[in-house]
């Protein structure tokens, strides 16, 4: 293998990352393979089920197996997995339903908790580090603390691997997430379900992306840098905490 940089090709070695399959076995029939990362396979598995509709809470889940390359699970949802939708997202996207997204709540944030958000997934994408060809999301409790940092050769992936762990640690909202990718339609939507308030961008996001995250009143960043960042949707929260810092508390005169 070789590099080219100024003006001439060098030996070099390059790391590419790995990729699998998981076939998805709910209630006893084949639903779906997922090419993925190794790793996080019953997150993902969960994760992906859980945003895609196939159940509600975890308490539906009855069962579940891990075998090699296969995830089996037994769900007792009310209508169970539907006919699976090709989404138009890049990777072609499977949803089988769309998660009802509960109101988000008014939580005031740091303005500078988008930076260091990305200054921690950099710092624990390690992965990337290692390939550059690998997506990393991370979440985050409002305070900014990070809980949890995921790598998947697919963006969804990666949002659904922090998805699953949400279930298995009973992690509750309201959350913030970190993403290196595009905010698609989907990715907000999936966002949104979790219960996140503010995701926060290394790239940038769609049209459809920017309208789901103000149909569902979530705070978009985009093009973070340690500079700075693009605010799309749902300026307040992050408005509201820096003018509280600036400005003196109004008081009434009697």
């Amino acid at each position: 293998m070789y590099r080219y940089e100024k003006g001439r090709f060098v030996e070099a070695t390059f790391e590419a990352p790995k990729e699998t399959e998981l076939t998805l076995i709910v209630n006893g029939k084949p639903m779906l393979r997922l090419a993925h990362s190794p790793g996080e396979e019953v997150e993902l598995g969960l994760g992906f089920l859980w945003l895609g509709g196939a159940f509600d809470v975890i308490e539906q889940v009855r069962w579940l197996q891990r075998k090699e390359n296969v995830l089996e699970i037994e769900v007792a949802a009310k209508n169970g997995p539907g006919v699976p939708l090709r989404t138009s997202s890049c990777g072609m996207g499977i949803v089988y339903s769309e998660r009802r997204v509960r109101e988000l709540p008014f939580v005031a944030i740091d303005p500078e908790v988008p930076i260091r958000m990305h200054e921690q997934l950099r710092a624990g994408a390690v992965q990337y580090a290692r390939t550059r060809g690998i997506h990393s999301a991370a979440i985050f409790d409002a305070a900014g603390n990070m809980l949890h940092l995921s790598e998947d050769i697919g963006r969804h992936n990666a949002i659904d691997k922090l998805a699953g762990k949400v279930l298995l640690e009973d992690w509750q909202p309201p959350f913030l997430i970190a993403v290196s990718g595009r905010v698609s339609q989907e990715m907000a939507h999936k966002a949104a379900a979790m219960g996140a308030v503010l995701v926060a961008s290394r790239t940038g996001a769609t049209e459809h992306g920017i309208k789901s995250a103000e149909r569902y009143n979530l705070t978009l960043c985009t093009y973070v840098r340690r500079s700075g960042y693009r605010l799309n949707t749902s300026p307040g929260r992050l408005i509201a905490r820096a003018a509280s810092e600036v400005l003196d508390p109004v008081r009434v005169q009697e």
